[in-house]
């Protein structure tokens, strides 16, 4: 008897198709019988570069404080600290602006992988 309530059950709802989540996945581009597609690739190996790079500016940001807050007031210490400081903004600036670009361009031709 409890076999067939729980057979029947299971042809009721299938989870795969029901919870929304196997289209949220294909979506995103995380599909498990999803082939190889190299505009995915592209876009997430972009997405992970660029992460990267930001945790670098975070650990720059984070350096560069720590060594100003510490040279106990020795000015070349602290112009060392805010070149660092200055140069990591600089280059977090770059690395938002590839993002932005590189966001254009894989929305644009990808056929809309981000979107």
């Amino acid at each position: 008897m409890l076999n067939f309530f729980t057979k029947t059950a299971q042809a009721a709802y299938n989870f795969e198709e029901n919870s929304g989540l196997k289209k949220a996945a294909d979506k995103l581009g995380y599909s498990t019988n999803d082939i190889f597609n190299p505009e995915n690739a592209i876009a997430k190996g972009i997405t992970y570069v660029l992460s990267f790079l930001g945790v670098i500016f975070l650990i720059l940001a984070i350096y560069a404080g720590i060594l100003w807050m510490t040279s106990q007031g020795n000015e070349k210490t602290v112009e060392k600290a805010k070149d660092i400081l200055i140069n990591s903004v600089i280059g977090l600036v770059i690395v938002a602006l590839a993002y932005v670009i590189s966001y254009f361009v894989v929305s644009t031709f990808a056929g809309g992988y981000l979107n």
